[in-house]
Order: C-alpha cells, then structure tokens, then sequence
C-alpha cells in the first residue's frame, strides 16, 4: 500500500496525491474566475454605481488625484484611516488600468485575499486532511460568499448588500479579511501545539491585531472581543485550557494596544473618531431603522433567499459548535463560536450604542463561513479518488486549472470592458468643468463621483447644506480659495441655497442627465464658514 508524507509531516495510508502546486493552482484560478464572475455581475446591475461612483466608494481615487495634483496632504478622515485599503489600490493604479479599471481590479484583489485567508484557515484547522480536501473547504467558503453577492444588485450602499462590499476599498473590506485571518491564525492555538509553531502563529495574530486596530478600531469589535469571548467560552467548557485563554487574550490586549498607540500621530487626520458614532440614549429606534431595511431587503426575492442563507449558516454554526464542545474539538469550536458569537455582538452591541450603517454587520455575512471550510469532513473522500491513479487525477485537475483560467481571461476582458465605458453623465460634466478652467462646489453626496474622474480635482468642492465649507473625507487645501463660479447639483440632492449676493445675478444652466450646473461664469459664489454639525 503506497504511503504519503504531506505538507505537514503526516504519513497517510492508501492515498494518490497530485502535485501540491497543481492543486494550489487550479483552486487559485477556480477562485480567480469566481472573483472576476463578481466584478462582472456588479458591473452589469445597478451596483456598478456603488462599485465606481459612490461618494464613499471613490475615495481611494480621491486621495490619488490630489496626490498627483500636488496639493499639500491635508486631509480630513473619519474613524477609519484605510492604510492597507490605500496601499492596496495605488498599487494596483500604477498597472495604468484608469480609474474604473483600477475599481474592478482591486475588487478581484479583495476576493482574491478573501480566498487567501479561507486556504489559510483550511490548511491551519485540518492539517490531517488531504490538500485537495482542505482546498474544497476554502473554495465552498468562497463560493458562499460569491453566491451571495450575487444576490446583490442595487445602487444603494446602506442596506442589507452586505457581502458586495467587499469589492469596494472604503467599506471596511481589509478589516473583514484581518477577521477571517485573525480566527484562521487563532484556532490552531485551541490544539496542542509546539512551542515554536504557537509562538509563530500568536506573533502573527498580534501583527494583525495591531495593524487592523491602527486602521480601523472597528476591528476590536468584530474580531478581538468575540474572539476572548469564544476561547473563554470554550475554556469553562474544559474544550480549550484556561492558560491559552489567557494568552490568547494577552495577544489581542497587546495589539489593540499598539494599534491604538499607532493612531496617535494620524490625530491630526481623523475629524470624527470613533464615540461620535455612537448614540446609545436611543436604542429602540435604531432598533426600528434596521427593523425598516431588513424589511425593505426581505420585499424582494433575492433578498429574502440572501437572508435566508445567512440565517441557516448562523444555525448551522450553532449545531456545529456544540457538537465541537461535545468532542473537545478546541480549532473547530473556536470557528464555529466565532460564526455565531461574532455576529451577536456585532448586532448587540450596534443597537445598543445607537450606531447607524449597515455596514456595521458585514461580519454577520462573513463570520460563518468558517463553518463552511469545516464541511469537507462531513464526507468520506470516496472510491473514486482511491481509484485514480496520480497521473490520471493529476490530469483532471490540471485541466480544471486551465478551464478556470481560460473563463477568467474571457471574463477579465468583460471587466475591462466596462471599465472602459464611463458614465455619460459623469463624462458630461466632467467634460464641461475641464473645458471651464474654473473651479466650482456641489453637496457631498453629488460631486464625490465627478470629482474622483477629474483631470484636476481641485476644480470641485465639496459643500454642506449652507453652502459652507464641508471638509469631510476629503482634502482640505481645496478650501484655499473661498470663491467659486458655478454649483454643481443632481436629481437626487438639489443644490443648496446660495449666497444672498448672488440672488439676482446672471447665470446659465447646462443639464448632464442626473447632473445640472448652474454657471455664474466668474467666482462670484463665496463659501461660507465650515460648520462641525452641518449636514451633508
């Protein structure tokens, strides 16, 4: 009987394994084409809104444009500063793929690290398993996440489209892969382990824990305190010793603590941290507002079949970690806790501080699927894998690699397809500032999508509802001059009041679709003061 030594030391009876890097590289290109088959979908429905034009969405762009324009970096950020997520997308930009292309490829980025760190959970929870096992585990991960963005297809980014997000480089997308990552590094510590491998994977941890609370301290929420809640919660079930509770904790309190050290020199940069989010004196209409969503999302098929999904993975989670416990199974306990633990708190702990934004709950969507990598173990490999010899499964999944890369080269010429093709409207306007050579202002939520596909940002400002200055995401130095000569308004957010010296002066109006300039043709229109409690 032929034996195996695999990746991880172990000797297998009976078993006909293909190459590693065979079976890397055909579920990297299944994972590659599913990424791209999103970015498609997103592309061809109303989401393509949200993936190219929002006003969150474009900041990326934003902060390159400005970068180019030579502005002084003064900006102004909320909470969450995007270091990684603005690593990430000038990366890909110095490709030349224009801004849109720039969109599309950093969405397949997201996923593609999404995949990343689900093959990573897979390979650190079940090391006994065979790879092709641990890769299908992985996959059937990423094939929910990908099922469910399919589910998505409207313009809206506050609503219950959770799983699309990740597509986007402003929603939170590299704190919801620290979470997938941090749960994959810190399970294997719920097993004995040497002392060199539980020191490597809790430097890791740490690591991940201080660079996503430097970025966003929403992690801490997500992530690190379900997390001490599921390892203490299996530690008082005797599943987990009490001794890697504490350590595992000590891990989490160090990196929070570096993280938030971290913040201090980008103090200047944040204008909203993270109390000013919080409004917990009002708990029973939080409650009602996402009451109002879930009933919108659940009023059309897709949504009501999305939910649904998500709500059998949440049950599924349960059973599984009970059954975990019962077995002393400490790695899939602490996957399985955290794919219902962590959504619990997040929605608890959202209604009770008041927080409003839907996507607050991503984790809801992504914690569970850690039960789905644990799903290959509910099958025996089967005798048809017994039967092939290595050379004739080797050839099924080398041409599994190949099929899967040459659908992803048909759908990336798909991508770049739309991305090539701007939006007629935000070309008209675009068109007509760049022609103008003069600078003008518009609402927060109607230039942000103009704006990021300027040739030279600075020709749009944004203002709030007084038509004051709203230094808000967004950098500052476009506040140098305080005159501009024409408003930029849509159908959706009418301009808004002007200054009373303009009231009967002369003016043109020039209709870009969903957009209308009204042209002053001098800067003649003065900003007013910018007003911390003004809205958008």
């Amino acid at each position: 009987m032929r034996r195996e030594l695999d990746a991880v030391g172990e000797v297998r009876e009976g078993a006909t394994p293909v190459p590693g890097w065979v079976s890397e590289t055909a579920g990297w290109s299944v994972a590659l084409l599913l990424a791209l088959a999103v970015i498609v979908h997103l592309a061809a429905t109303d989401r393509s809104w949200m993936l190219y034009y929002d006003s969150e969405t474009v900041l990326p762009a934003l902060v390159r444009g400005s970068v180019a324009a030579g502005q002084p970096q003064a900006w102004a950020l909320s909470a969450v500063l995007f270091i990684p997520e603005m690593g990430l997308y000038f990366a890909v930009a110095a490709l030349g793929l224009g801004i849109k292309g720039t969109f599309a490829a950093v969405g397949v980025a997201n996923f593609l690290l999404l995949y990343g760190s689900l093959r990573l959970m897979s390979g650190l929870l079940r090391p006994e398993w065979r790879r092709g096992r641990r890769i299908a585990g992985a996959l059937a991960a990423f094939g929910v996440v990908v099922l469910l963005t399919l589910f998505e297809d409207s313009s809206r980014w506050d609503s219950f489209e959770l799983a699309s997000l990740l597509a986007t480089s402003t929603f939170y997308s590299m704190t919801v892969i620290a979470s997938v990552l941090s749960t994959a590094l810190a399970a294997p510590l719920a097993r004995a382990a040497t002392r060199r491998r539980r020191g490597v994977l809790e430097l890791a941890l740490l690591g991940v824990a201080a660079v996503s609370t430097l970025t966003n301290p929403l992690y801490l929420g997500w992530e690190a305190i379900p997390l001490v809640l599921v390892f203490g919660l299996l530690a008082w079930r005797g599943a987990v010793p009490w001794r890697t509770f504490g350590r595992l904790t000590t891990v989490l309190a160090a990196g929070a603590v570096l993280g938030l050290l971290g913040r201090i020199p980008f103090a200047p940069l944040i204008t909203k941290d993270g109390p000013a989010y919080a409004n917990p004196g009002n708990p029973l209409g939080t409650l009602i507002y996402y009451a109002r969503l879930l009933l919108d999302r659940t009023s059309n098929l897709l949504g009501a079949l999305e939910l649904i999904a998500v709500l059998v993975l949440l049950l599924v989670a349960i059973i599984a970690f009970r059954r975990s416990v019962a077995s002393a199974d400490g790695p899939a306990g602490i996957v399985a806790g955290m794919a219902w633990v962590a959504p619990l708190v997040v929605v608890v702990g959202m209604v009770a501080l008041g927080g409003v934004g839907t996507r607050y709950f991503q984790p809801v969507f992504f914690a569970p699927l850690g039960v789905v990598v644990l799903a290959p173990g509910l099958f025996s490999e089967g005798s048809l894998v017994r039967r092939l010899s290595r050379r004739s499964l080797t050839v099924v999944v080398a041409v599994l690699a190949v099929a899967s890369l040459g659908a992803s080269a048909l759908a990336a010429l798909a991508v770049r397809g739309s991305a090539e093709a701007m939006d007629p409207d935000v070309r008209c306007v675009d068109t007509w500032i760049t022609a103008s050579h003069r600078t003008g202002a518009g609402r927060f939520w109607t230039i942000r999508g103009p704006k990021a596909y300027l040739a030279d940002p600075r020709q749009l400002v944004q203002v709030d509802s007084s038509f004051g200055a709203y230094p808000w995401l967004t950098d500052r130095s476009d506040y140098r001059s305080q005159n501009v000569s024409f408003v930029l308004s849509d159908a959706q957010y009418p301009a808004p009041p002007l200054p009373a010296a303009v009231t009967d002066a002369p003016r043109q109006t020039v209709e870009c679709g969903r957009y209308t300039i009204t042209d002053f043709g001098s800067e003649v229109l003065t900003l007013g003061a910018a007003n911390p409690k003004a809205t958008p």
